[in-house]
């Protein structure tokens, strides 16, 4: 009898464990977003269209706490649904939000899919997703990566060889092991019109902070072509509740708190680049593998023809010049109207937070450019949340640093007015609320990629924060007045006598 009881306790125990643990891992699933990589294109201040590649946000997942945004709202022209995906007017890069301590699952869809005039054989371009800083998505599982042979390389002789030798030393180049292409799991692309089902990829509780997220997949191709975002993990504001950006060392604390977050991502566009790509996946005859060469016979070379034989391939990424320089996926425009400078006019992320805002802003700098930038917030001020023993917490001007690359800064808040951002660089920098009744703070990039097209001044990476419905400076919402030619004087010049 005792040994049934025994025995019905245990039972009825690991009933109780197996609930217990089916609601633990119904309260840690993944949150979901749908992701869609797709041509786009961008219109630039000057007018000029350029191909890009990009992502759109999809379905929004019922239940899910994660979300996904255009970093240009002024691209959307309908927001997305759990029933239908956004519709967007242009190019934009994507911010991805998920809450600290969930998994993310970003299911996504490849419609990178080209068809030449004039045949019915697409040209399928692969894509990958990569968050720099982050294990998962295939990224770190050596199965899941993609490589391709590497070229032969043709035996070198010598450049001043012996004079009647005909033969002279040689090298002979080593065989080399294979390219990678995809360095995550690698998604197959298919026609906008053809069904398709997204490939879901995981990364298990990302750390918390700001990441970038680009593709794995010929970087320096599909990067410069726009396929690029942000990821933040945190946990957001919530009414009366600050946000927490990084918890603390114990459990239950947290090392950074905000009231408001604004992700501002710094980047590029080469214009020769992308229309090279695109003519290349546009051609009758396209190889994914093909590497240019430019040699007599080689794709690049201006004798080549594309064939079946002779592909069209992508053009050398070592080229790379760039002309636009964009925040947010808007290049500054000096000549706009009202409206369209409010396209460079970026509010905080939405949020159940009580409003007005109050206490402190976060701004997450991201740099998915291939060329360093050094963001600078003209006019705010910053209350560093740790002074040296005897100082007291006060106002200062410029911005304070708090982390890097995911990475809380340690120590007494370093105060600056600006932050060196590499390629590929995240930094969160924490502002204090404007006074009522200020406008927009300006931010600008001194490094100076302030034109447009080598041609246009005062333009390109210049964007303001509107914080509590701040507006654009007056000056900036006045469109520039035609140019006037007035006539010289010369003082000196006989009446009657030209020069």
């Amino acid at each position: 009898m005792p040994s049934n009881i025994f025995k019905s306790r245990l039972i009825k125990s690991g009933l109780v464990a197996s609930i217990l643990l089916l609601a633990s891992g119904a309260s840690f699933a993944a949150q979901q977003v749908n992701l869609t990589a797709g041509p786009a294109t961008a219109t630039l201040p000057d007018g000029s269209a350029v191909p890009m590649w990009g992502y759109s946000c999809g379905t929004i997942v019922s239940g899910s706490t994660a979300t996904c945004s255009a970093a240009n709202p002024a691209v959307v022209t309908t927001a997305a649904s759990t029933t239908a995906p956004a519709v967007m007017s242009g190019w934009s890069p994507v911010v991805i939000t998920v809450p600290t301590g969930q998994d993310l699952q970003i299911n996504l869809a490849n419609n990178l899919s080209f068809t030449p005039t004039g045949s019915t054989t697409p040209n399928n371009i692969p894509t990958s997703l990569v968050i720099v800083g982050q294990l998962g998505g295939g990224l770190g599982n050596v199965s899941q990566r993609t490589t391709t042979t590497s070229p032969t390389h043709a035996a070198q002789n010598a450049t001043w060889p012996i004079a009647g030798d005909a033969t002279g030393p040689q090298n002979i180049p080593p065989p080399q092991a294979n390219r990678v292409q995809s360095f995550s799991t690698e998604v197959a692309a298919t026609p906008a019109t053809t069904i398709q089902t997204p490939t879901s990829l995981t990364w298990t509780a990302p750390r918390p902070g700001t990441y970038l997220l680009e593709s794995g997949t010929h970087p320096s191709i599909q990067g410069p072509m726009g396929l690029y975002g942000i990821v933040v993990v945190t946990a957001a504001p919530a009414g009366a509740t600050v946000g927490c950006a990084y918890p603390g060392a114990t459990a239950g604390a947290c090392a950074v708190n905000y009231n408001a977050e604004i992700p501002l991502l710094l980047s590029e566009i080469d214009p020769v680049q992308n229309d090279a790509v695109s003519a290349a996946v546009n051609a009758a005859y396209f190889s994914e593998t093909l590497v240019w060469s430019g040699l007599p016979g080689g794709c690049g070379n201006p004798t080549y023809v594309v064939s079946a034989s002779t592909p069209a391939c992508y053009p050398p990424a070592v080229n790379y010049t760039p002309l636009y320089y964009l925040v947010n996926g808007v290049a500054f425009n000096n000549k706009s109207s009202a409206i369209s400078a409010s396209y460079s006019l970026f509010a905080p992320l939405p949020s159940t937070a009580t409003t007005p805002i109050t206490g402190s802003v976060l701004v997450r700098f991201v740099n998915a450019g291939l060329r360093m930038h050094v963001p600078s917030i003209v006019g705010s001020l910053t209350t560093p949340a740790v002074v040296p023993p005897g100082v007291t917490k006060a106002p200062v001007p410029g911005f304070s640093l708090v982390a890097e690359d995911g990475n809380p800064l340690p120590g007494v808040s370093r105060v600056q007015s600006e932050v060196f951002l590499a390629a590929g660089k995240t930094h969160d920098v924490m502002i204090d609320v404007p006074a009522a009744g200020r406008t927009a703070l300006p931010v600008f990039d001194r490094e100076l990629s302030l034109s447009a097209n080598s041609t246009a001044r005062d333009a390109g990476m210049l964007a303001y924060l509107s914080i509590n419905g701040a507006d654009l400076p007056s000056a900036a919402k006045t469109a520039f007045a035609a140019v006037k030619a007035n006539p010289d004087t010369y003082n000196s010049v006989i009446a009657g006598q030209t020069l």
